[in-house]
């Protein structure tokens, strides 16, 4: 039972985990579409070998260099993506962003119905679990988080069942003005019921807003993720967009790369209105470290615009991104304008913008699916936007909405990739393997600025001796 011990922090406890309490009730009755089965239990030759087949300019073995990557850092992530297409009908994924704490598990129908922890266990047994058991540190185990209890709750059961041990779950928000975690020294400490503070050799960490403002970097406590791999992109977009852009030249030769929409970086307050209007009269604005749907404002017109630049600060810099548009249009430029797939036209003719969440782990194979899920726009692609209503509704996917009671989730936009809700997405096996190697490589170019920023981790050792004893 979850015991609560202080302010802020349970004791979850071997035998805690209950399978109503981390999924959406509706995904707890869906049943997984066996072509999403059938992709997740692909192995790293069939990925490129099938990714080389669709980009015959693609080196094989570089594909599998990539797939077989072990990260230092970022060992768990999700990559946002979406499904568009050009004038010439040429479809893509197309990267988005990339997050260093990804949501997802409670989205994700079991792939295994005999196991009823599903991909909760499946990252812990093969990404977490190796980790610390190669960290030669005592302590009490950790859940820390500041969202999304529905699936750290989870987290925590699955670690207490796998390392049949108590863990601690602790809240660990911003505003908190007397956290029950800090650090000393760079080993993290839980507060416990006698208010004592519990040295933790190991943290499953799922703190999204700002977490810099709290994670020190080089803890001797092991973190998954690091702070380090946020800083170095898996929670800045304008770091991410650096790194992709040094990953295309590295490989540039090997007919691989990673594929977003135009970007420009450190855009300042001043220039946005001469990047709308140099970009046809619509863009995005993203403030860089934002996440979760929020500090993101698509403008298709100057209302919109203006609007934008009145809630922005603007003593800061942005990332301009081009629109992905709704639908063709003569005025835009041909050879570079991208359009929303959307989802099947529903019973009433209804198109929708929507995007993939995919899920990857490190395990000992390299970088492997984890879960897979979709989320589509409130208003349809193909009608006519009321003058009243903001563009986001037919851009914006998020589910995410933040309140002044917390976070809430409009999960009646969420598309299950199960029997029902799959094939209204329009997608393919070969979708979801374009999609998965495209993650891998913004993973991968993630984790190698990492290292080239802060240097080798420690973990690097242990995946050196598992390679040689293998």
């Amino acid at each position: 039972m979850k015991l609560s011990i202080s302010k802020n922090v349970h004791l979850v406890e071997p035998g805690d985990f209950e399978p109503t309490d981390h999924w959406y009730p509706r995904v707890l009755n869906s049943n997984i579409h066996p072509l999403v089965s059938y992709f997740l239990n692909l192995t790293h030759e069939q990925l490129a070998e099938r990714y080389h087949r669709l980009h015959p300019q693609s080196d094989l073995a570089s594909l599998l260099e990539i797939l077989r990557y072990q990260p230092q850092y970022f060992r768990w992530a999700g990559t946002d993506l979406m499904h568009v297409t050009n004038h010439e009908g040429n479809r893509k994924l197309t990267v988005i962003e990339t997050n260093s704490c990804p949501s997802g598990q409670k989205s994700m129908p079991l792939l295994d119905l005999n196991v009823e922890q599903g991909g909760y266990k499946r990252l812990i047994e093969k990404t977490f679990k190796p980790m610390v058991d190669a960290h030669t540190m005592d302590g009490a185990l950790a859940v820390i988080y500041d969202k999304n209890p529905m699936e750290n709750i989870g987290y925590a059961a699955t670690i207490a069942d796998v390392f049949e041990e108590n863990v601690f779950l602790a809240k660990f928000d911003k505003a908190d003005i007397d956290p029950p975690v800090k650090f000393d020294g760079g080993i993290m400490y839980v507060r416990n019921e006698k208010e004592e503070w519990v040295k933790v050799r190991a943290a499953f960490r799922y703190v999204t807003q700002e977490p810099w403002t709290r994670l020190p970097k080089q803890t001797k406590t092991l973190i998954l993720n690091p702070i380090e791999a946020c800083l170095s992109g898996g929670r800045n977009k304008e770091i991410a967009s650096a790194a992709y852009d040094v990953f295309n030249e590295q490989f540039k030769d090997k007919g691989i790369g990673i594929f977003t929409p135009k970007t420009f970086r450190k855009v300042k307050y001043a220039e946005l209105q001469g990047h709308f209007d140099r970009l046809g009269g619509s863009m995005v604005i993203k403030v860089p470290d934002s996440n979760a749907g929020q500090g993101v404002y698509t403008v298709v017109s100057q209302k919109e615009l203006d609007h934008a630049m009145a809630e922005i600060n603007p003593d800061d810099e942005y990332l301009i991104q081009e629109l992905i548009h709704s639908n063709f249009s003569k005025n835009l430029d041909p050879t570079k304008a991208w359009y929303h797939v959307g989802t099947i036209p529903d019973s009433k003719g209804r198109s929708f913008a929507f995007d993939l969440r995919l899920m990857m782990h490190a395990t000992d194979e390299g970088i492997r699916p984890l879960a897979v899920y979709s989320r589509r726009s409130r208003f349809p692609l193909n009608q006519e936007l009321p003058e009243d209503m903001n563009s986001w509704e037919v851009y914006g996917t998020n589910l995410s909405i933040k309140g002044e009671d917390g976070w809430t989730y409009a999960d009646e936009r969420l598309m299950l990739f199960d029997i029902r809700n799959f094939g209204q997405l329009g997608l393919g096996i070969d979708e979801l393997i374009k999609g998965f190697i495209q993650s891998a490589m913004a993973v991968y170019a993630i984790d190698q600025n990492a290292i080239k920023i802060y240097g080798s981790s420690p973990i690097k050792d242990y995946f050196t001796t598992q390679n040689q004893e293998s």
